[in-house]
């Protein structure tokens, strides 16, 4: 590496390691994001899933078809 940092005009004492810490924060901030994009995905998922499920029963027992879940005006 040093001869890469040689080619930049660098010296390896100038160059920081990256912390521990730093990236444990980072890997935290990263789940946090990852399980806030996952919430509203699983509501929506259960949402259609439930809405596709009435649709199936109501075809095969021959009952009414579903209420549409959003309010019409």
């Amino acid at each position: 590496m040093s001869d890469d940092l040689d080619q930049l005009g660098v010296e390896e004492t100038e160059v920081r390691r990256d912390s521990a810490g730093r990236n444990v924060v980072i890997a935290v901030i990263g789940l946090v994001l990852l399980i806030a994009a996952l919430i509203p995905l699983t509501y929506g998922a259960i949402w259609v899933g439930s809405v596709v499920y009435a649709g199936v029963v109501a075809f095969f027992t021959g009952g009414p078809p579903p209420e549409s879940p959003l309010p019409v005006t």
